[in-house]
């Protein structure tokens, strides 16, 4: 802040008492001179030395007492209201740095509240999820539960349904069986009405059937036709087949064995095919 300079009264009366002072002071030094001539005794003139330099540094002292006062009259004011400025400027600035430092710290604790929000809520998200996908894998266990479950029950209604079928089959051809014996006894019955009484018959069934058809097997493998050979492959087609033995009237017996040759055809011929090349293959006719 620039000062002014400017003269004031104060101002002017001390420079007017320097200037008076300087008057005296001059004349007072004629004064003395002429005195000192007069004097003899230099005690004397030491004495008019040290009452000029107390007058000296008393007007000194008033001259710099009035230009402060002076000075302070000028820039006192001013200072004051500066400082008083400043005063209401660090106040102001206070204030804003409080507000400030509160908006700041409400910023940080929104800011704060809002992280714990937001990890609050991903948690929940994470915690949501982990339920969905634990509910999903429940779901997806339980479905292939009951799909393990049903195809259970499904081979099973097939295996009682297989086996009804396999007995409903059984008891089909021991009814076609008893049949074809009991037609057989009826037209022996019908051919021979005359005779007085009937002849049963003792059958084996697969030894008869083998032995029909043993020799074809023979010469269409170019098995060996021996005795041997034939018995061994007659004795392996047997071993491999059920046996079937019956009891029936002479006159029935030939019926009943072609209802047998059509039952068992297949079998017989997979175990005569076998025995024939099995014995082709190792012979015994050359054994002692």
């Amino acid at each position: 802040m620039a000062k002014k300079t400017k003269r004031t009264n104060k101002t002017d009366h001390v420079l007017g008492l320097l200037a008076g002072r300087t008057e005296d002071v001059s004349d007072a030094v004629d004064s003395a001179e002429d005195a000192a001539s007069k004097v003899e005794d230099a005690g004397a003139g030491n004495v008019q030395v040290v009452a000029k330099q107390e007058e000296d540094e008393a007007i000194a002292d008033a001259v710099n007492h009035l230009l402060e006062e002076e000075l302070e009259e000028e820039t006192g004011a001013p200072e004051a209201s500066e400082i008083f400025i400043d005063g209401e400027e660090e106040a102001e600035a206070i204030r804003e740095a409080e507000d400030a430092a509160k908006r700041i710290k409400a910023e940080s604790q929104s800011e704060s509240a809002e992280a714990v929000l937001r990890a609050a809520e991903e948690e929940r998200k994470a915690a949501e999820e982990a339920r969905r996908a634990a509910e999903e894998a429940r779901k997806a266990a339980e479905e292939e539960r009951m799909a393990a479950e049903e195809a259970r029950r499904e081979a099973e209604e097939k295996e009682k349904k297989a086996e009804e079928e396999a007995q409903k089959a059984e008891e089909a051809l021991r009814k076609a069986e008893e049949e074809a014996i009991k037609a057989a006894e009826e037209e022996a019955h019908k051919t021979k009405a005359d005779q007085k009484k009937d002849e049963y018959v003792f059958l084996n069934v697969m030894e008869t059937l083998v032995r029909e058809r043993v020799d074809t097997y023979i010469e269409q493998f170019a098995a060996c036709r021996c005795s041997r050979c034939k018995a061994d492959i007659v004795a392996l087609a047997l071993t491999s087949l059920p046996s079937k033995y019956v009891v029936v009237s002479q006159n029935a017996a030939t019926p009943l064995m072609n209802f047998y040759s059509q039952r068992y055809a297949g079998a017989i011929t997979v175990e005569i095919t076998k025995a024939c090349t099995r014995v082709k293959e190792h012979p015994h006719h050359n054994r002692d």
